[in-house]
């Protein structure tokens, strides 16, 4: 029973984990600059930053939802997030906002070549960040679509970190292995 306890309270701890955030404020913010492969993890292809008072009025300036600087698309194409080695991931989710004009986003999210999830739309404006949740997991490439041609802007990338990932899994095996003896 004691192990019982000791196992739930692992697993609940788990729940209350932080999540890695990148808020890429401690870039420089210059929107001629892509943001470096490797930072924070992950390349990032198709995308720099942009700093949130270098366009006031804009979705870029509502769209911080940090301090300073905010990610975004260049050029209005299509954006790719993937592990810097190469490996699964699991993503959360990140707030989004249009730069310009009011705009859908979709999400793809690819292992090994092999697309395993799609979103549906997703409708931004330039005035208040939207939390696009997904929970993906398994991922090694995210690719974020838009519908139209323009920028948007991206903050709080939030992903599991990955101590809190197997913190669960030994608490959910202590569970397992704790009912198990007390079965036999």
């Amino acid at each position: 029973m004691k192990k019982t306890i000791i196992g739930l309270l692992a697993a609940a701890m788990c729940t209350m984990a932080n999540a890695t955030i990148v808020h890429f404020d401690d870039l420089s913010g210059d929107e001629t600059l892509p943001i470096d492969a490797g930072y924070a993890g992950f390349n990032w292809d198709n995308m720099g930053t942009v700093s949130a008072g270098a366009y006031p009025g804009s979705g870029f300036e509502a769209g911080a939802v940090s301090a300073s600087n905010v990610a975004y698309n260049w050029y209005g194409m299509p954006a790719t997030i993937s592990k810097a080695d190469g490996n699964a991931w699991e993503y959360t989710g990140a707030y989004f906002t249009s730069a310009w004009v009011d705009q859908e986003i979709s999400f793809e999210g690819w292992r090994n070549g092999q697309l395993l999830f799609t979103s549906s739309a997703f409708t931004l404006d330039t005035t208040t960040p939207r939390w696009i949740q997904l929970d993906w997991a398994g991922i090694d490439t995210l690719v974020v679509y838009n519908s139209s041609p323009t920028a948007w802007a991206m903050d709080e990338f939030t992903v599991p970190e990955p101590g809190s990932l197997a913190l669960m899994g030994v608490s959910l095996a202590g569970l397992m292995t704790a009912r198990r003896r007390r079965k036999a």
